[in-house]
């Protein structure tokens, strides 16, 4: 066991092992940086799963950056600060761990920035008066148009009444039925 405790820090002070650390790290990095300039990257939303919601930490980019950062912070504390193989090690696993968790930190906080795209909740037409676009029957349903933050809006309606609603005619919207059909009444002019 001695002897192969003393054949690995012979290894290390020959720097082949931080040396490919290092530059296999490096080299993901790049070639991952090179693919997701040029949109070929991979993307791993899925829609509706709960995993793409979790934050992985053992990820393709952290296990880049934390060889890259353990290569690089060992040759640099073997060679710029005269330290041994132990301490080398120690400095850069602890280095490379660092790294893991920042990166994984800034990829939580960018899946915080997904957005819909769109600034329009059906909650924000209740009440506001809608124009019927496409006519609604008694007991079926039809379309309006509404304008809300500066766009008009297409909705599905049915009226709350035993009326049928012609094109063109005013209406208030009074509640949502779903989440894309709303619940209208005609207004009285």
């Amino acid at each position: 066991m001695l002897e192969y405790f003393e054949k690995l820090v012979t290894l290390l002070d020959k720097d082949f092992f931080f040396w490919f650390c290092a530059l296999s790290g490096s080299g993901m990095f790049i070639i991952q940086s090179l693919l997701t300039l040029l949109g070929a990257g991979e993307n791993n939303d899925e829609e509706g799963s709960s995993d793409s919601i979790k934050v992985r930490w053992l990820s393709k980019q952290a296990i880049a950056g934390f060889l890259m950062m353990f290569g690089w912070s060992a040759l640099t504390c073997k060679h710029e600060f005269y330290l041994q193989g132990g301490a080398s090690i120690a400095i850069a696993f602890v280095v490379g761990l660092i790294t893991v968790l920042i990166s994984g930190f800034i990829f939580k906080a960018a899946r915080k920035l997904r957005s819909s795209g769109t600034v329009f909740k059906i909650e924000d037409a209740i009440g506001k008066e809608a124009i019927v676009y496409q006519r609604i029957p008694k007991d079926g349903a039809g379309k309006i148009t509404i304008s809300l933050h500066h766009l008009t809006h297409e909705l599905d309606a049915i009226s709350l009444g035993e009326e049928e609603l012609s094109s063109f005619s005013s209406v208030q919207i009074i509640n949502k039925a779903d989440d894309r059909t709303v619940i209208v009444v005609p207004i009285k002019k």
